[in-house]
């Protein structure tokens, strides 16, 4: 019995160092958050590589349930990336101060387009309807850069003739316009025009272009075909016709219309190499006779309206009206920049839209 009393006791002594079950491998310690290098970590020492999604990517990556899928690991091939966020669009509508085409907002813009002829110190009251002078012209191109935003014709047109709602307009446009073709529109004009980027349309006589003042057809110099060219080539200067001429469409047989029509539209293509389709009727003189004759000539615009001082010749334009009819604002050579704001400010407000 004591020998088998040792037995037992010897046994209980080495059941205490012995697990009584699993395996005697030691758990591995659980890393502590700061390295132990005593190093700042990566996500301390500035801000990401890889921003942080607005609140609205992170709403379009989410997972149907709203729950928020984990990462994609790059590291396997098996997994597909999730798709990018697609970028917006931004809507031509959502530039402020601007309508889009075809929409109802752009029905109420009123679009006033000036004309100017001649830029020179000397003139009357007896000649004031048709120039102004260089001092007066300046200020009048930096009160409507401040008030209004200058655009070309040929970008109305674009707008007025766009289906798609492509194009945009903004809701305080002005045109400025010249016609005859003066050599002031290119030694005066053209460089203000410039500095203050102000597009133009020149409505030019062909068959006077380059001749010199005083010497039998004109009484001031015109611009050459090379100085047209020039500003045609800016890019800010459109040259289109006010006939060969410049007579009275309205007052002459229909062959002399196509002639004066069909001719200015060649010498114009010829010479400058681009599309002649604007026309601007000289003294405002036409006939339904000269404007079909001018559609079918191939003129898509048409300005009705000239020196003539009518009721019709102090309105602006909408739109919905199209392009085949437009009238301009007859600037005289008496008006300041003061008066030249309220003359159009007044034909905005009497332009009625139903």
């Amino acid at each position: 019995m004591k020998k088998f009393a040792l037995i037992i006791a010897a046994a209980l002594i080495l059941s205490s160092f012995t697990p009584l079950h699993g395996n005697n491998t030691p758990s591995p310690a659980t890393p502590s958050p700061t390295p132990s290098s005593g190093k700042v970590p990566a996500w301390l020492q500035g801000p990401p590589a890889t921003p942080s999604p607005a609140p609205t990517e992170a709403a379009a990556s989410a997972a149907p349930d709203g729950s928020t899928p984990a990462p994609t690991q790059s590291g396997d091939p098996n997994q597909s990336p999730a798709p990018a966020a697609a970028s917006p669009v931004p809507s031509p509508t959502t530039k402020p101060g601007y309508v889009k085409a075809g929409t109802p907002e752009a029905e109420t813009v009123k679009v006033p387009i000036l004309l100017y002829h001649h830029i020179s110190e000397e003139f009357d009251l007896t000649n004031a309807i048709s120039i102004i002078s260089p001092r007066d012209f300046n200020l009048h191109m930096t009160a409507i850069k401040t008030q209004y935003k200058p655009i070309s014709l040929k970008e109305y047109v674009d707008f007025v003739n766009c289906k798609d709602g492509s194009k945009t307009l903004p809701t305080n446009p002005i045109i400025v316009t010249f016609d005859d073709g003066y050599l002031s529109n290119y030694e005066v004009a053209y460089p203000i025009l410039k500095k203050l980027e102000i597009p133009a349309t020149i409505f030019i006589v062909t068959d006077t272009v380059g001749e010199i003042g005083g010497k039998g057809k004109v009484n001031y110099s015109h611009f050459t075909w090379e100085q047209a060219k020039e500003m045609q080539d800016s890019g800010l200067i459109d040259i289109e016709s006010h006939t060969n001429d410049h007579i009275k469409l309205g007052e002459t047989d229909i062959d002399t219309v196509n002639y004066e029509l069909r001719k200015s539209k060649y010498l114009i293509e010829k010479k400058l190499g681009k599309t002649c389709d604007m026309i601007a009727y000289p003294y405002g003189s036409y006939t339904d006779e000269a404007i079909q004759a001018s559609k079918k000539a191939g003129y898509n615009v048409q300005c009705l309206v000239g020196d003539d001082a009518t009721n019709i010749d102090y309105e602006v334009n909408i739109p919905r009206d199209g392009v085949m009819n437009l009238t301009r604002i007859t600037v005289s050579g008496t008006m300041g920049n003061v008066n030249v704001i309220e003359l159009v400010r007044k034909a905005i407000a009497n332009k009625n839209i139903d």
